[in-house]
């Protein structure tokens, strides 16, 4: 697995987007055996995290987060 730091700066339902250090989106899903439900990426908004997730085909809209670790800010 990965992992990427950044702020969440978009979240609807399961899906949100991360935008890193260098201004990059990134687009995830939130993968079916994750530790976050989708009602908890609302509070994350704005806030530093690092994902934690499995790269899938370049056909697919995002990555699978696995996990969502709250980092200082």
């Amino acid at each position: 697995m990965q992992s990427i730091v950044g702020r969440l700066i978009i979240a609807q339902e399961g899906r949100f987007q991360l935008l890193d250090r260098d201004g990059v989106g990134h687009h995830f899903l939130l993968h079916h055996r994750s530790a976050v439900e989708p009602d908890q990426l609302p509070p994350l908004l704005h806030r530093r995290v690092r994902v934690t997730y499995r790269p899938e085909a370049t056909s697919i809209i995002g990555h699978a987060a696995m996990r969502i670790d709250l980092l200082e800010d």
